[in-house]
C-alpha cells in the first residue's frame, strides 16, 4: 500500500472540540448553505487532522458521527464524503471488501447529488482499492476518471491537490507495469507538489542500478519535506524504512535495523500490514548482514506469513463482494431470468479473475525465484573470469606491455569511466597509477613494474590523492577500490 497513515491516540482536547461542533447541529437547525459550508469544512479539517496523526480509529469513529448529523440535517455532501473517507481508510487497513462496499453506498448516492470534487474522490478511492489489490490498469482507468471531475474543480488549491495525488498514484500504478515512459511523465507532473514516497520510489530506482549516492540523496530530499510539509506518520515511516534500506547497502547493518524497527512500531501499531510486509523483508536482510540466522528467519517466517495472507485476502475479496450481492437480490421482489444470468456470468467472470490473480502471482514468484538463482549463477561466473582477467593484467603489467591500459579499459569499464568523468584532470601516469591500485599492488609491485623506485611510487601516491581532493583520514587503496 502507498501514502496511508497510521494510529497514534488523538489529544482529548480536540476530540472535545469535534464532539461539540456535531452536538450543536443536533441543537440548532440546520439554516442554509453558510451552516453547510462549515460542515464541511469542519469534516474535511478533522479528517486531515486524524490523517496526519494516523489515528484511524478516530476516523471511523468521527465519520459516523459526521454521517449521523448529515442525515439528520440532509446535508447529501457530507454523508457521501464520510462514507468516501471511511472507504480510505478502510483500504489502508488492507480491508478492501468493507472499503468498496462504502464507496458503492456512495457512487449510488452521487447519481442523485453530482458534485465534481465528489466524484473526483471517489473514483479516486477506487483507484488505490484496485491498486492495492494489484489490478494496476483497472486502477489508471480510475484515476483517468478522477482527473476528468478533479479538472473542473472551481477551487485552485483543492483543484492541484487533487490532481497532484491522483498523478502521483498513476506514477506508481504504470511502474508496477512497467510502462516506465508513463512513469517519468507522471513524476515529471507530481515534482510541482512533491511527497516523501515520490522521493523514495526514485531512490529505489537508483537502487537497482547501484547508485547509491544518488539513491541517498533523494531520500535526504524525502526527509527534507518534514521541515517544509506537514507530513503524515506514514510518510515519516516511509522515510525510516528507506533510510534503512540506504544503510543496508551501505553495508551499516545495526544501523539500519534501528531505522527499520522504528519504522516496523509506527506501522504495526496502526495496522498496516502492507508496510510491514516491505519492513519485514528488509530486517531480515539486515540480520543476514550481521550473520544473525536466527533473527533472519524470524522475519523471513513473518514475512511468508504476512504475504500469503495479504494475497489470499485480495484473491477472495471480489467473490465475497459478489456473495453479498447476491444476498442482496434475494430480498428483491420479482426476480427474473436475465438477473439470474447477469449474476451467473459476473460470478464466472470474477471467479476467472481470481484464478487469473492466483496463476499470475505463482508465475511472477516462480520467475523471481528463477532469476534470483541466475543472478547468483552470473555473480559466481563474473567472479571467476574476474580472476581470470586480473591475472591477466598483472601479467601485462610485469611485462611492462603497453597494450596494458587498453585492456585495463576492457575489463574495467564503469572503473575508468567513473574515473576519468569525475577527475578529468588526471595524466595518463595518474590513471595508470589507480589501475595498478585497482590491482592491489604493493609500493614495490608498482616501482618494480614501472622500473621507478619505491619513493618515487609513493610521491606519485601522494599528488594523486592531493588531485582527488582526499582528506588525510581516507585510505587511497580503498577509496580506488570501492570506487
Amino acid at each position: 500500500m502507498k501514502q496511508y497513515l497510521f494510529y497514534v491516540s488523538i489529544k482529548k482536547a480536540n476530540l472535545n472540540k469535534v464532539l461539540l461542533f456535531i452536538l450543536s447541529f443536533f441543537v440548532f437547525e440546520y439554516k442554509g448553505q453558510s451552516n453547510a459550508t462549515e460542515f464541511d469544512s469542519m469534516q474535511i479539517n478533522t479528517f486531515s487532522k486524524l490523517l496526519n496523526d494516523g489515528d484511524f480509529n478516530g476516523i471511523i469513529l468521527q465519520e459516523r458521527k459526521f454521517i449521523e448529523v448529515s442525515k439528520k440535517i440532509h446535508h447529501k455532501n457530507g454523508e457521501i464524503r464520510g462514507y468516501i473517507n471511511i472507504a480510505n481508510i478502510l483500504n489502508a487497513m488492507e480491508r478492501n471488501q468493507e472499503s468498496l462496499k462504502f464507496l458503492e453506498i456512495a457512487g449510488a448516492m452521487l447519481k442523485q447529488n453530482n458534485d465534481d470534487k465528489l466524484q473526483a474522490y471517489l473514483h479516486y478511492a477506487y483507484g488505490i482499492n484496485y491498486y492495492s489489490l494489484g489490478l494496476y490498469g483497472r486502477s489508471i482507468k480510475s484515476f483517468d476518471t478522477a482527473l476528468e471531475f478533479a479538472k473542473k474543480i472551481n477551487n485552485i488549491k483543492e483543484r492541484e491537490k487533487r490532481v497532484y495525488s491522483i498523478y502521483d498514484w498513476k506514477r506508481s500504478s504504470f511502474g508496477h507495469l512497467g510502462i516506465m515512459d508513463s512513469v517519468y511523465s507522471n513524476e515529471r507532473k507530481c515534482m510541482k507538489s512533491p511527497i516523501p514516497m515520490l522521493y523514495i520510489d526514485i531512490a529505489e530506482r537508483h537502487f537497482k542500478s547501484h547508485n547509491i549516492d544518488s539513491a541517498e540523496y533523494y531520500i535526504n530530499k524525502a526527509n527534507d519535506l518534514q521541515l517544509t510539509k506537514q507530513i503524515t506518520l506514514e510518510g515519516k515511516a516511509n522515510i525510516l524504512r528507506a533510510f534503512g534500506r540506504l544503510n543496508i547497502e551501505k553495508k551499516n547493518y545495526d544501523r539500519a535495523l534501528n531505522y527499520l524497527l522504528g519504522s516496523l512500531k509506527i506501522t504495526e501499531k496502526a495496522n498496516l500490514k502492507g508496510r510491514d510486509l516491505e519492513s519485514y523483508k528488509l530486517i531480515a536482510e539486515a540480520y543476514k548482514g550481521l550473520n544473525d540466522l536466527e533473527k533472519q528467519n524470524e522475519y523471513l517466517h513473518k514475512y511468508s506469513k504476512l504475504n500469503d495472507s495479504l494475497q489470499g485476502k485480495a484473491q477472495t475479496v471480489i467473490n465475497t463482494v459478489i456473495e453479498e450481492m447476491l444476498t442482496e437480490q434475494k430480498e428483491n421482489e420479482n426476480k427474473n431470468r436475465n438477473l439470474y444470468y447477469f449474476i451467473f456470468i459476473i460470478i464466472l467472470i470474477s471467479s476467472i479473475l481470481i484464478y487469473s490473480i492466483h496463476h499470475v502471482s505463482k508465475s511472477r514468484q516462480k520467475l523471481k525465484d528463477a532469476l534470483i538463482i541466475k543472478k547468483e549463477q552470473e555473480s559466481l561466473e563474473l567472479k571467476r573470469k574476474l580472476d581470470n582477467t586480473d591475472q591477466e593484467l598483472i601479467q601485462l603489467a610485469i611485462n611492462s606491455d603497453p597494450s596494458f591500459m587498453n585492456r585495463f579499459k576492457e575489463l574495467y569499464p564503469e572503473f575508468y569511466n567513473n574515473l576519468t568523468s569525475e577527475y578529468q584532470d588526471l595524466t595518463l601516469t595518474d590513471i595508470r597509477l589507480c589501475a595498478f591500485v585497482k590491482l592491489n599492488f604493493s609500493n614495490k609491485e608498482i616501482a618494480e613494474y614501472d622500473h621507478i623506485s619505491i619513493r618515487t611510487a609513493e610521491s606519485r601516491k601522494y599528488r594523486l590523492r592531493k588531485k582527488l581532493d582526499l582528506s588525510g583520514d581516507i585510505d587511497l587503496d580503498k577509496w580506488i577500490a570501492n570506487l
